[in-house]
């Protein structure tokens, strides 16, 4: 009858062996979050937010961030940009987010007023992970008025706060 138990016996759950792909948030600390007031340039939001990095060489970062916007707009939805780029020396994902609730306005993208930038920097030498973020970025604001809601904040702590209970309701 052991033969028997061995065969009824149910078989031990695989577990997946896909890695699971870090949180937008993961990469974002409250240093991290920078409010504009009225009137900042897009050059202006993202010299901001590549100072909130740590970074070993800000203006190559700088430079690199704004050669992708010429590239293309990255502008992904009406009210949020995602500046981009991907650098050598990096060992993982930098990311910072800016919040100007009136909004940046580029005649270069089209006059939309962006109010919500997530910029960040992946390692030249690992696509999948710049890609698995965009991703996770892109899915994030899909929610309906999750940019007004993160407009509608005061604090880096609540920005985050507001991001990690999106995250954990997808």
């Amino acid at each position: 009858m052991k033969w028997l138990k061995k065969l009824t016996k149910t078989a031990p759950k695989k577990t997946s062996t896909k890695p699971k792909i870090p949180s937008v948030s993961s990469y974002l600390d409250e240093k991290k979050i920078v409010f504009f007031p009225a009137g900042p340039s897009k050059r202006q939001v993202i010299g901001n937010l590549i100072g909130t990095l740590d970074l070993k060489d800000p203006s190559a970062a700088i430079k690199a961030i704004l050669s992708r916007e010429e590239m293309g707009s990255t502008i992904i939805a009406p009210g949020l940009a995602l500046p981009h780029a991907r650098m050598e020396g990096l060992s993982k994902i930098e990311a910072a987010i800016g919040i100007c609730p009136t909004g940046v306005t580029d005649l270069h993208d089209g006059g939309t007023p962006i109010r919500v930038y997530v910029l960040f920097l992946g390692p030249a030498d690992n696509m999948k992970e710049h890609l698995s973020f965009l991703s996770n970025v892109s899915a994030l604001f899909q929610k309906e008025g999750f940019i007004d809601k993160l407009t509608k904040l005061a604090s880096p702590q609540g920005v985050l706060h507001a991001i990690r209970q999106a995250e954990k309701s997808n």
